[in-house]
């Protein structure tokens, strides 16, 4: 199966490759998951057309791999142990939505390694602490190439550096954004590089989780 990428079709002469190639270009340019619409998925939240899957506290601390073009409920809690989730290999247009769907407030860490050489996007990620109420979802943040300085709505700016490979969330007891309903989602944009986005479900005071960075 021809992969060349458009740049390439420009410059081949392998005239076999550069058909096979377009036609898949072609392919992909439509269906439910393509990358213009697994785009505005990833910014909106509008998951219609991905996959779901569910997880549990113990598939957490086994280790899983996030599936591509997925929304995965997961019921980890933190409470029993730390837990390793994966990233697929990121290939332009993959999304992937992580959905806590129990309290995660039991100290430990959960931590989202990209597969092989892939990296985060480089930026700053401006979170944000409003202290609304238990469970209260907040506004999806999304890691920014611009270099933020200034924490909005009494949050924190964290810096995710272009070699970062390891999303570590500690589940802080009693104030913490992972409660049921917040989200990490994972969009790849270019090839090996994933965008992260995070959307804070409030428990008690809402503060941001004692680790919640990138290295």
């Amino acid at each position: 199966m021809g992969k060349l990428s458009l740049a390439n079709l420009k410059t081949t002469r392998d005239f076999n490759n550069v058909l096979d190639s377009y036609a898949n270009h072609v392919d992909g340019a439509g269906g439910a998951n393509t990358p213009l619409i697994n785009y505005i998925k990833f910014a909106t939240g509008d998951y219609f057309g991905l996959a779901i899957a569910t997880k549990s506290d113990a598939n957490s601390r086994a280790g899983f791999e996030l599936a591509a073009n997925t929304l995965t409920e997961n019921a980890v809690d933190g409470g029993t142990g730390a837990s390793a989730i994966t990233l697929p290999a990121a290939e332009v247009g993959t999304l992937c939505v992580h959905r806590f769907t129990a309290q995660a407030d039991g100290g430990q860490d959960i931590t989202f390694t990209t597969k092989g050489t892939d990296t985060f996007e480089a930026g700053t990620l401006n979170t944000d602490v409003r202290d609304l109420g238990d469970s209260v979802v907040g506004r999806r943040v999304f890691v920014s190439s611009a270099v933020e300085t200034v924490a909005t709505f009494g949050g924190a700016i964290v810096t995710v550096a272009g070699t970062h490979n390891i999303f570590t969330i500690a589940t802080t007891a009693t104030n913490n954004q992972t409660n049921k309903g917040a989200e990490v989602s994972f969009y790849c944009s270019a090839d090996k590089k994933w965008r992260i986005a995070f959307l804070p479900s409030e428990l008690g005071t809402g503060a941001i989780n004692g680790t919640f960075a990138t290295s």
